[in-house]
């Protein structure tokens, strides 16, 4: 596993979310939160977990926090994803992948 690139996806999809209207709101089954807001503090608590040494447990809380809010990552992310742990994804992780791009 590399960590460069397991951080260098945690900014890239925090920039690719980031970057659009920050006027959005999302929401999930337990309410509605303003968007810059909700993915800041997704990304706080991945960095967190990432300090800590906990990276699979970070990444996974990451994409299925995204995911509950129907917040989505892209081809470029999945594919850093893939280099950082060498091809070899956890399958927790690939499965919050797969339903990104409808595999």
């Amino acid at each position: 596993m590399e960590r460069i690139l397991l951080n260098e996806f945690v900014d890239y999809v925090e920039k690719q979310i980031m970057s659009s209207n920050e006027q959005e709101y999302v929401q999930d089954n337990k309410g509605i939160y303003q968007k810059d807001l909700y993915v800041k503090n997704v990304i706080s608590e991945t960095k967190e977990l990432m300090r800590y040494g906990e990276e699979v447990i970070a990444i996974e809380n990451m994409l299925e926090n995204l995911n509950e809010v129907s917040l989505s990552v892209d081809e470029y992310a999945i594919e850093l994803i893939q280099r950082a742990f060498d091809g070899k994804v956890p399958k927790r992780i690939e499965k919050i992948l797969n339903s990104f791009t409808g595999r």
